[in-house]
């Protein structure tokens, strides 16, 4: 049993959270100086030491960090002076995830995740950064155990881009798109000197000034940042999972995405625990279904998603679930809430409706100097708990349990998502119902389901008739 070492791009990843905040302040020194290499020593030896201590960190950390490939599971030998041994077999993978990004190409190495039921719910088993040869042995023997038969070709799902499009739409968060471009702005001044970062943010400024069309200028800029954020962040959801494809074949499920950033994920199926059906407002008007699956590992990486189908109409999203996945089915709703408590489902969001209108009333007569920019801000922030009205009126014919023989689906709401979950009985670790005071007036309850994962996950379905929850609680469990 020959253990090998990670690539050796592990060293600069074992070390990069620290060596970047030296290396640009040392870069920088560098081009002050004139070019001159005494005068640059001089001034930066201190930070060029703990560079070098850095970096001998990282190969140390690399050098005693191996693993083993084996055909039963991954061997893994770790630690300099608390050194572990383990293996994990490739039953108990729930995920193996391989990034292939375009500047690790010409050394041929791999970004590889693995992760079990057992893991840590924020970071992986293993993460390690493999020579592609290694990668490629690692995948044929977890491929081995899962489908047996070499000659099934099994069953392949790939959406048109449109439906690429439409995940990507409703799943492009302005805030990612405005952090993605204020670091890109704060590291070129870093860079290139602080007079060109200033240069940059002054011609953004009046740009979003001239474009105003009579809108205050510090709303227009407020508007502008988070639409030039949203769309940054839909154009980099796109090219993340362009050329997204399914292959099924046996136990084992396969997905790759991605353009510059290709990526493979390899799944146990006997270790998905759900299957999630999700629309938000917009999709669900138009008639779309987002189909995700919940599974160690999978969705876990910056920015990741744990989808399985971007986006198709209702029969076309079922057709290709059944194709994919057909051994989690999705049961009718047995328990409805009464007609009584649809006010339950929109007291809140009246609530904050009113208060929002009162708030912004009261600045508006308060502050006439700012009324231009109160209105505007008013109007926007207005929005979202209107719409968190329309998704609760919704939400009424929406939510629901049901159950039969041995799979439960529960359908809800979650801020702004409708969500339609399904599982195994099996799956689910604790069901409980909770009453407050108030429900208790029309004998209703919440629901709240728990599911296997690596971390907490718990799905909470609002005002369902307590004695029809008691009833299928008895033929459920």
């Amino acid at each position: 049993m020959e253990f090998q070492h990670p690539h050796p791009v592990q060293i600069i990843r074992n070390t990069s959270r620290f060596w970047l905040l030296l290396l640009l302040p040392v870069l920088r020194g560098f081009l002050f100086s004139g070019g001159n290499l005494y005068v640059w020593m001089k001034g930066a030896w201190m930070d060029l030491l703990v560079l070098v201590a850095i970096v001998l960190f990282g190969y140390l950390s690399w050098y005693f960090n191996t693993f083993y490939v084996g055909k039963d599971g991954v061997y893994i030998h770790k630690g300099i002076f608390l050194i572990q041994q383990y293996v994990i077999p490739y039953e108990m993978i729930s995920s193996i995830t391989v990034e292939n990004p375009f500047y690790l190409s010409p050394i041929r190495g791999s970004y590889v995740k693995l992760d079990t039921d057992a893991g840590n719910v924020r970071q992986a088993d293993l993460s390690f950064v493999m020579k592609r040869k290694d990668v490629e042995r690692l995948v044929k023997y977890a491929q081995e155990k899962l489908v047996g038969d070499a000659k099934n070709m099994g069953r392949i799902y790939s959406p048109r881009l449109w439906y690429i499009a439409i995940l990507s739409l409703i799943s492009s968060n302005s805030l990612t798109g405005v952090l993605f471009a204020s670091t890109l702005i704060s590291q070129s001044g870093n860079l290139l000197g602080k007079e060109f970062e200033d240069m940059l943010v002054t011609n953004l400024t009046k740009i979003a000034e001239l474009l105003a069309f009579g809108i205050p200028p510090a709303a227009a800029i407020l508007a502008y940042l988070l639409l030039g954020g949203w769309g940054l962040a839909f154009l980099l959801n796109i090219i993340r999972n362009k050329d997204f494809s399914v292959n099924r074949r046996n136990q084992s499920m396969t997905i790759r995405a991605g353009i510059l950033i290709p990526r493979y994920y390899c799944f146990n199926i006997g270790r998905i625990n759900l299957v999630e059906i999700r629309q938000t407002l917009f999709t669900k008007v138009l008639g779309y279904y987002s189909v995700y699956i919940n599974c160690a590992g999978y969705g876990k990486l910056k920015n990741g998603t744990s989808v399985l189908i971007p986006a198709a109409e209702r029969r076309e999203a079922m057709r290709n679930l059944n194709l994919l996945f057909p051994e989690i089915q999705f049961v009718k709703r047995d328990i409805k809430p009464k007609p009584v408590d649809f006010r339950r489902f929109i007291f809140i969001p009246t609530i904050i409706i009113v208060v929002f209108a009162v708030i912004i009333a009261g600045s508006y007569l308060f502050f006439p100097g700012f009324r231009g920019l109160i209105l505007f801000v008013g109007i926007m922030i207005e929005i979202i708990p209107v719409l968190y009205l329309i998704v609760r009126m919704i939400s009424y014919s929406h939510t629901g349990i049901g159950y039969s023989q041995g799979m439960l689906t529960a359908s809800y709401t979650k801020r702004l998502l409708f969500c339609r979950v399904s599982m195994p009985r099996e799956k689910v670790s604790k069901i409980v119902y909770r009453q407050n005071l108030l429900q208790k007036s029309t004998g209703c309850c919440d629901v709240i389901i728990y599911t296997y994962s690596e971390g907490t996950k718990r799905h909470i379905i609002r005002n369902l008739n307590q004695t029809e929850v008691q009833e299928l609680l008895k033929h459920s469990i």
